[in-house]
Formats: C-alpha cells, structure tokens, sequence
C-alpha cells in the first residue's frame, strides 16, 4: 500500500467487491481500488479469481492448485498496474502537481496508450492475430514474451528502452536460466513490435533499442535415441502420472513416430485420416501456400491417439506443454532438456538409423529442401559405433588373430 501526505493522500490496492461473487464458481472480478483524498476509484483488471484466494492484506492472489500456472501471470499483471499507478503518483508529487480521480483516470489511459511497451505488445498481438496477419500459435508464444518484459521490468516505459536497456534485459534472462533460443526468440518479439510502434506517430521508439544486435545462436538439434524413447513408453505405462501428465506424454510420443509439429499436434482430428494408415492435411506453416503433407500413420502411433473420433489429444496450453515435458524427463531420468520440439527431431533421428533414406525423410516432413532434412538426421555416437561394428562382420574369424 502506498500512502504520502504530500499536498494530496493516495493509495492504490487490490480489491474485489464481496457483495458480487459468483455463486457457481466462488470467483470474483478483481480490481485495484484507488483512493485519493478519500475519494475511491475501482479500476477493473479484467481478472477472475476465486474470492478466497484473494489476499487482499498482501495484495496478492493465491494459488488455487500446486504449481497453478497462472497465479504468477496473474500477479505479475497485477503488480505491472499497481506499479504504474505508482508511477503516476510519483511524477505528480515530485512536480508538485494536485492530483484528483479525474486527473488519475485520464493519466492512467495515456500511460497505457502510449507509455508502457508491454501494454503496446499485448495489445497489439491480439490485434495482428484479429487481422490474420499472425496466426493463434504465434499470438500465444508472443505472451510469454510479455510475462518475461515485466519479471524485468514492471513499467516496461517506451522512453526508458535504450540499447542499455535490451541489454540489461538479456544479461536477466540469462541470469535467470533462460535457454539462447528463448532469449533470443524474446529479443526477436521486441524488435519486432518496436519496429511496429516506430511507424506510428503517438510512439517515441529509441532507434537503438529496434538495432540492438541480436544474431541467431547456433542451435544445437535435440533428439531422443531408441533407450530414451523406450523409457518413456515404459512410464507411460507405470501408471505414476497425472492427468495432465499422461496427456502431454501420450501427444510427445506420437510426434516422436509421426513427425508432427507442434503447432499441428494441438489441432490433428479424425477428419485428417484418410484411411487407417495415412494422414492427410495442410500444416500449419503451409497454410499460406495451402500445400497439403501426407504422412504414414504406423501401429505404434496409433496407440497413442487419446480420441480416435475427434480431435486427438486435449492439451495444456504449449507453456504449460513444456514444463510438463521437464517433470516428465525428471520421471523418465533423462538428463536431456525435453521441449515439445524434441519429438519431431526424434523421429528423423529414428527413421535415419533404422531406415536411412533422407529423401523419403523430407517427404515425410514436409521439407522443402533437403538441407533442412539434414538437420534432423543426427546420429549419436553409440549408433556410429554400432554402424561401424558391422564392417568387421566379415573378419569376425580373425578377430583374435589382432
């Protein structure tokens, strides 16, 4: 809570109205209540959460089950407003300027019009998505990017990013244990919507922010071998996870005998087999040239297939897909960094070691050149060796001899 005696009072904390909660569901609408010489002022957050799980004394929301995925979103969302009603405060006290509800509410839709980056980047996703100009896996990638913004920096002010300031963003994220590709990817996302903002003329864009150098890291490909992928299949079968759990690891395991992306995994149906061996549909990175993939549908993937009438698997959303996937490798004991991306590298790592055919593996994929192939068609060490083995098959007699 935030109090000051100078020239006006003001406070600013969550609050939610009791007399409105929602007898089905037990939630309410939340808002950050705003008092100004004990003038008050609720300010929706567009927020629903269960009313008992409103800490209204420390300001905060509480989880609602272990490892909630959204109670820190959520509570992020709410200290970014918190904070610019800080903000607002700060800049009328140090002018010496009286500030009143009116004044506060007026101040309050400019910060968000054309101060604060993360507010532009929300926004602003939504509406590109609206226009077809992005699709709904990009729009819901691009949300994390604003969670990781305001973990960094809760005003997120367009004036305050500088070339400084990215790179500050990026040693945080490093910091914090962020893979380069999710670093980079983040650097990506804010360039991109500077550049937008930059050619609009309420916006102020630092030039150096949008040319903060930001080259492609090198991304080392990874796969799953033929022990990892077994392991898997036998916890799937152990019966030692959860709903979700078991969910997400049925999906993976299909991508790591299917090829499919993810961004095509959310969506496969029933209505993409054209008959019990086959699938036939457009990818979703094709969609723009409308070219259809067809893939083999074998046993064993068939077998994992949650809802062989409709859609295939129901899925957390692609954040909560992947951190699933990292309690699930702890389960499995594999040291790797599981990320839904693995599955579809596993299966070209398996089809070149048991097939070795990579035009037959771009055609599966999907690939519209061989060299992209190629990256999916890694072989570990223990199957070089293997492979080599075989030459000395024939001298098996002499073996000794040496």
């Amino acid at each position: 809570m935030i109090k000051t005696q100078a020239m006006f009072s003001f406070s600013s904390k969550l609050w939610y109205d009791k007399r409105r909660v929602n007898s089905e569901t037990g939630e309410v609408s939340l808002c950050l209540q705003i008092v100004i010489d004990s003038k008050h002022k609720a300010i929706p957050l567009k927020l629903r959460w269960p009313a008992e799980l409103v800490d209204l004394v420390n300001g905060k929301l509480l989880p609602r089950i272990k490892k909630d995925p959204e109670v820190l979103d959520y509570n992020l969302i709410i200290e970014s407003e918190r904070a610019k009603h800080t903000e607002i405060h700060r800049i009328y006290r140090i002018k010496q300027e009286h500030l009143t509800l009116e004044r506060f509410a007026h101040e309050i839709r400019v910060f968000n019009a054309r101060e604060c980056f993360s507010v532009y980047l929300d926004t602003e996703r939504k509406k590109r998505y609206a226009r077809k100009e992005i699709g709904l896996h990009t729009c819901r990638n691009e949300h994390p990017v604003v969670m990781r913004i305001l973990k960094f920096d809760k005003l997120c002010l367009f004036r305050q990013m500088d070339a400084r300031w990215m790179k500050r963003l990026k040693s945080y994220l490093l910091g914090e244990d962020y893979s380069m590709g999710t670093v980079w990817t983040t650097l990506k996302v804010i360039k991109t919507y500077l550049r937008l903002a930059s050619k609009e003329p309420m916006y102020y864009v630092n030039p150096e922010a949008m040319d903060y150098p930001n080259p492609m890291p090198f991304f080392k490909t990874t796969f799953l071998n033929k022990d990892e992928v077994r392991n898997l299949m036998k916890l799937q079968r152990s019966g030692k996870l959860n709903d979700i759990e078991l969910r997400v690891l049925k999906a993976f395991l299909f991508t790591c005998f299917t090829s499919l992306r993810i961004s095509d995994l959310y969506v496969a149906n029933a209505c993409w087999r054209i008959d019990t061996d086959y699938l036939q549909f457009i990818p979703f990175k094709n969609r723009k040239a409308q070219r259809e993939l067809r893939i083999p549908l074998m046993e064993m993937a068939k077998s994992f297939i949650s809802d062989i009438s409709g859609v295939f698997f129901s899925l957390p959303t692609s954040v909560e897909y992947n951190r699933t996937l990292k309690d699930i490798a702890h389960k499995a004991e594999i040291k790797k960094r599981l990320t839904s991306h693995v599955g579809r590298h596993t299966f070209g790592y398996l089809y070149m070691t048991n097939v070795g055919n990579l035009k037959a593996l771009q055609e599966i994929m999907g690939h519209k050149y061989i060299y992209t192939t190629e990256r999916y068609a890694h072989l570990d060490d223990a199957y070089k060796l293997e492979s080599l083995s075989k030459i000395q098959e024939g001298f098996k007699d002499l073996v000794n001899d040496f």
